[in-house]
């Protein structure tokens, strides 16, 4: 269940990364991390939420990751 709840002052600390996968063999291009507290991070294309048509509540951003990123990450945690 996915919920819209802030982080805890626990989370509050930068997460350690591990990299899942990556579209690319070096630089920086779109990519899955895992962190130490059962969550992922992703690096993509930002999008504002006025060109999207949203109202985000403060600390949440949206990020654009091609669809080849997600297939090639739940293969890497499966």
């Amino acid at each position: 269940m996915t919920t819209n709840q802030p982080l805890t002052a626990a989370q509050d600390a930068a997460p350690r990364l591990t990299l899942v996968t990556t579209l690319c063999g070096g630089g920086t291009c779109p990519t899955v991390y895992r962190t130490d507290r059962n969550t992922f991070v992703v690096q993509g294309y930002t999008v504002t939420a006025e060109a999207a048509g949203l109202d985000l509540p403060a600390g949440e951003q949206l990020v654009e990751i091609p669809a080849e990123l997600i297939a090639e990450a739940m293969k890497a945690v499966s």
